[in-house]
């Protein structure tokens, strides 16, 4: 099998199948990242889990980031994470150090603890490998079952922020052969951009009716997967996919589609009116722009000038093509 998150027909196949037939299926948010269950009084309890398996300096503060992310866009309010490290044999006790002040850095921010977890050095792994599982609660969700022709597909901030900001952190000695010193700073310092705390919190408010983060797989990924739960079409404008001129230096110089690349930090909303969503986001000072519409069909297209293509099941991260 591919390096990188299993193939659609795998997971659909061999995990959420499994998933709904179980006795427990009511229970079990088999077509979100972000698992909930509800009690009788209505109150939402939600855990989310996200796993890096590349070298990466600031893997516990994405690790913990993103889980929460899942949470956000959910609708739900993060209360503690529980951090899960496995270490190769080589690996110094520095290491776990700075693993864990990252994790530590990223729930100060977050506002939570991490109350739990499980560190162990294996033979079994040849490099770090870090989940963060994240709880938390919340009385409602955002997705209201299938949607209608012709709402407004909303994106806020850029494409490949996450992913930009490790290939600067982790290639920065490659990119100073052909970039200025300045871009490639700035383009570390995307990871202030990663959390969609605010983003969620107004789109929810501003009656979202669907919300996705975009992460693995970028944001082609990400619109597959929430024209998927939406059970609709999409009708996208390539060249109104917002995207940074760092991102846009860096990943031609490594040879990335950054479309394809993390981009944790940018969230998918579908919304009834756009232009009141984005009026929203911008007064709560989060970048947004409205990249296409919803169909009433099932096809996924993606508009470049008159070039017209059909958008593919997800694809392996760039970032972990590179990486691992």
């Amino acid at each position: 099998m591919r390096i990188g998150k299993v193939t659609e027909s795998v997971l659909k196949r061999s995990v959420l199948k499994l998933i709904k037939n179980d006795s427990n299926r009511e229970s079990a948010a088999a077509k979100s990242d972000c698992a909930y269950s509800i009690d009788e009084f209505g109150r939402m309890t939600f855990s989310s889990v996200d796993t890096i398996t590349f070298r990466c300096k600031e893997s516990g503060y994405l690790a913990v980031i993103n889980a929460a992310n899942n949470i956000f866009c959910s609708g739900g309010k993060p209360l503690m994470a529980s951090l899960n490290i496995m270490l190769p044999t080589e690996t110094e006790e520095t290491e776990i150090k700075e693993i864990m002040k990252n994790a530590i850095s990223a729930t100060n921010e977050l506002e939570i603890a991490i109350e739990g977890g499980h560190t162990e050095v294996t033979d079994a792994v040849n490099r770090p490998l870090i989940s963060a599982v994240v709880v938390g609660t919340g009385t409602k969700i955002t997705e209201q079952g299938k949607i209608k022709d012709s709402c407004d597909v909303i994106m806020t901030k850029w494409t490949g922020l996450e992913g930009t900001a490790i290939l600067a952190s982790e290639k920065s000695e490659e990119l100073d052969r052909r970039l200025p010193a300045y871009m490639i700073r700035e383009a570390a310092e995307f990871k202030r951009y990663v959390s969609i705390k605010q983003d969620a919190a107004v789109a929810m408010d501003a009656g979202a009716l669907f919300m996705h983060d975009v992460s693995r797989g970028g944001i082609f990924a990400a619109l597959w997967e929430i024209a998927e739960r939406a059970g609709c079409g999409m009708d996208i404008d390539l060249k109104k996919i917002p995207i940074r001129q760092e991102t846009v230096e860096i990943s031609n110089y490594l040879g990335v589609n950054p479309y394809q690349m993390m981009s944790g930090g940018s969230l998918l909303i579908i919304a009834s009116d756009g232009e009141d969503m984005i009026a929203k986001l911008e007064e709560a000072g989060v970048c947004a722009t409205k990249i296409g519409i919803t169909t009433a069909k099932n096809d996924r297209i993606i508009r470049n000038d008159d070039e017209i293509r059909y958008l593919d099941k997800p694809q392996a991260d760039e970032i972990v093509r590179i990486m691992v």
